[in-house]
């Protein structure tokens, strides 16, 4: 009688990441098992949101709490006074904003245009904006002007009722708002404005500066007082 022959073990299971596992496990030693868990995909990842900007405060290096909220009106100031060379006008430009920042008035340097001595940047504006809200109380409003006003201005200044006055150059020849006079803020008035200085007063300067250069024969020399 024939010998029967020896059992066949079952074949192994065919699959992929256990039988490598035990493919790889050195002689001896038990396979690890294979994970079920597959690893995520970079793409599968969520990206985190992007930080919001923290806010500067207006007391941060820098930053001036007393002067910035009036540059852009200096900026409209600065484009009024571009206009007056064109008529060989000392370039100053003034802008007068109401209580809720509206431009009332503008005005620009004309003494030569107009012949008029009176004819200052300040004047002008002020005249302006009392057209437009119809009358001459000028009450909470604001004037910006790149020079500091002179003793006409800021006697126009203290009879118009303006609350504010932001100027840019220093003028120390003739300015009467604190350089060589103080007119806006004499205790003996009957009204005082606030007085802003030096708002822009780089960019103000230069462009006097420019202009004086090489004209002697101005009331200011070539270079004019300013700070």
């Amino acid at each position: 009688m024939p010998a029967e022959p020896p059992p066949v073990p079952p074949p192994e299971p065919s699959s992929g990441p256990a039988r490598a596992a035990r493919g790889n496990a050195p002689s001896g030693q038990a396979p690890e098992p294979a994970s079920s868990q597959e690893p995520e995909s970079p793409s599968s990842q969520a990206p985190e949101p992007p930080s919001a900007p923290v806010p500067e405060p207006l007391d941060a290096p820098g930053r001036d709490p007393l002067r910035d909220p009036w540059l852009p009106a200096m900026r409209l100031a600065l484009a009024e006074a571009a206009r007056a060379p064109r008529t060989g006008d000392v370039p100053v430009g003034a802008v007068v904003l109401g209580p809720d920042g509206t431009v009332l008035g503008r005005g620009h340097n004309e003494r030569e245009a107009r012949g008029d001595p009176t004819a200052h940047a300040e004047v002008l504006a002020l005249r302006a904006a009392a057209r437009t809200v119809g009358e001459w109380r000028l009450t909470g409003c604001t004037l910006a002007v790149t020079l500091e006003p002179c003793t006409m201005c800021a006697g126009a200044l203290v009879l118009a009722r303006v609350d504010r006055v932001v100027y840019g150059a220093r003028d120390a020849k003739a300015g009467a708002a604190g350089s060589l006079w103080d007119v806006v803020r004499d205790r003996r008035l009957n009204h005082r404005p606030e007085v802003i200085p030096g708002v822009l007063a780089d960019p103000c300067g230069e462009k006097l500066t420019a202009f004086f250069r090489g004209r002697p024969d101005t009331d200011f020399g070539p270079t004019p007082g300013m700070g």
